[in-house]
């Protein structure tokens, strides 16, 4: 007996083709692979019927165009999450629950301010260098000028700046709550929280993209290189010195008043947050 073929419909369809691109984009690790993608390997990982895909796509450069649109926004690294660890809410209530007494004094909640944002940065940068979809996502964007032109572009861009904009919000309110609850304020009427968090968020990954770089050019574990690297030995002992830089414990500020170790990119945004936020002198801190 002949197996009748599965019927699919077609939203289920452009769903498992979108979803299988994005699992070959990932695999391939480059968005500019993305331009060589074969429509017939795509038809194969999602298992749907070759006439319903083509169907859905008549040129192999209409899906390109869907399926970069999908990369850059829902089915992009920030679609379902802010730019942050997922526990680094809770992180943060807890160094503000555990050291209540430093509330009493400015010094003692701007101290708080810093442990929380050098604990929450650390987390973020960690998980950015570490997530292949970010990494995808950071690509689309540099090669966005480059790979596609007219509408297909302008549909893209306005994708990456959607999915970019769920995540600056829940930043927004993440450090609303925390500045509401350490007494902080605005350093001038003219600041917002959503400029911190532009600035600060931009930092870090910047910094995180030439962290992925050189630990790639030095050859760090998992970073996909080893012996067989071409790079010269000069261009792998410079890539280790910033290395080095970047991810070395320096000396900052610590909740006691005694130094701790901090990475050069928490150091970094902490510069962003003292220039934006102050102790708000009207603040009366909480009884018990």
């Amino acid at each position: 007996m002949t197996t009748r073929p599965e019927r699919v419909s077609a939203d289920e369809v452009k769903q498992r083709m979108l979803d299988a691109g994005r699992e070959l984009a990932l695999e391939a690790g480059a968005a500019l692979t993305i331009e060589r993608l074969l429509l017939e390997e795509v038809i194969q990982r999602a298992r749907v019927p070759r006439s319903s895909a083509y169907r859905q796509w008549a040129h192999r450069e209409d899906y390109i165009d869907d399926l970069l649109c999908y990369l850059a926004g829902p089915g992009s690294w920030f679609s379902d999450r802010p730019v942050l660890a997922p526990d680094t809410v809770i992180v943060a209530q807890r160094i503000l629950d555990d050291n209540k007494a430093l509330m009493a004094a400015p010094e003692g909640r701007r101290a708080l301010l810093h442990e929380v944002a050098r604990i929450a940065v650390e987390r973020n940068y960690e998980a950015l260098t570490s997530s292949a979809p970010w990494r995808l996502h950071m690509a689309l964007e540099v090669t966005l000028g480059s790979t596609r032109s007219g509408e297909a572009r302008r549909r893209i861009a306005a994708a990456l700046e959607d999915a970019q904009q769920v995540s600056r919000e829940s930043m927004v309110a993440m450090l609303g709550y925390v500045i509401g609850r350490l007494g902080m304020r605005l350093r001038d009427p003219a600041y917002s929280l959503d400029h911190l968090v532009l600035a600060g968020g931009l930092l870090i990954q910047a910094l995180a993209m030439r962290n992925v770089q050189v630990q790639t050019a030095a050859g760090e574990p998992g970073s996909g290189d080893g012996e067989d690297s071409a790079a010269s030995p000069g261009a792998i002992a410079a890539a280790a010195r910033v290395n080095e830089l970047l991810n070395a414990p320096i000396p900052g500020p610590g909740l006691t008043g005694q130094p701790a170790p901090w990475s050069l990119v928490a150091l970094a945004y902490l510069g962003v947050v003292d220039a934006f936020i102050e102790p708000d002198p009207d603040f009366v801190p909480p009884v018990g």
